[in-house]
């Protein structure tokens, strides 16, 4: 069975080879070799399904998935999404995030990957990855900025429509993943547990949003 696996914000691939050895797993838009993206719409049509097609997404990855299987539900046998969320609900909510990643974007621009990656490092939701923060560096650095700042203008969670009304129709088995410290991503997986009407959560104990680096095993159980 085929298997497209989508990397989280200013990562690659990488990371995912182990878990889900040769399978699909592209850049995705703004990032390493991958063509900057014009508009969240533009990101979903370069990934369009040749399925059958099991997906994972982590993170930006996790709402992209999240997206292509509402789209191309035929398509798709089983939904795996790790930190993942159906976006932001509230209208002013989403402008307000919006706002912030266009000033974010700004500033990878202006300030170069160095800068960004060290205040990437200090963001409250992956605090429990500083620990890994050496060994994750030169992925993050790895990418342009203009190609960073061009996803999140376009693939941030600002940029993104709400999908929580559309989650009661998608019939095809979801697995929900999050890490048990990640108090924000797992309210958020409970939430989308409720409106699937076939999916099952799995936290992970002692990590954060990164279960697969904090916690490889225990990431390897919760895929099977």
């Amino acid at each position: 069975m085929k298997t497209l696996v989508l990397h989280g914000f200013a990562g690659t691939p990488k990371p995912f080879a182990r878990f889900f050895p040769g399978v699909e797993a592209p850049d995705l838009p703004g990032h390493g070799s991958a063509h900057d993206a014009i508009s969240w719409e533009d990101a979903l049509a370069r990934l369009e399904l040749d399925g059958p097609v099991a997906l994972f997404g982590y993170s930006m990855g996790a709402r992209l998935a999240l997206a292509l299987a509402l789209r191309h539900p035929a398509a798709v046998t089983r939904l795996i999404l790790e930190s993942g969320t159906a976006g932001i609900e509230d209208a002013e909510e989403r402008a307000r995030r919006k706002t912030d990643d266009d000033a974010l974007a700004d500033f990878i621009e202006r300030e170069g990957m160095e800068k960004f990656v060290d205040r990437w490092e200090q963001h409250p939701t992956l605090a429990s990855l500083r620990p890994f923060a050496a060994h994750l560096r030169p992925e993050r650095l790895a990418h342009r900025p203009g190609g960073l700042a061009s996803a999140l203008r376009h693939l941030g969670a600002g940029a993104q429509p709400s999908y929580w009304r559309e989650l009661g129709g998608l019939r095809v088995p979801v697995r929900l993943i999050c890490g048990a410290r990640d108090e924000k991503f797992c309210a958020l997986a409970r939430r989308m547990l409720d409106m699937f009407p076939r999916a099952e959560l799995i936290s992970i104990p002692d990590c954060g949003h990164a279960p697969h680096v904090e916690r490889p095993q225990a990431f390897v159980e919760a895929l099977r």
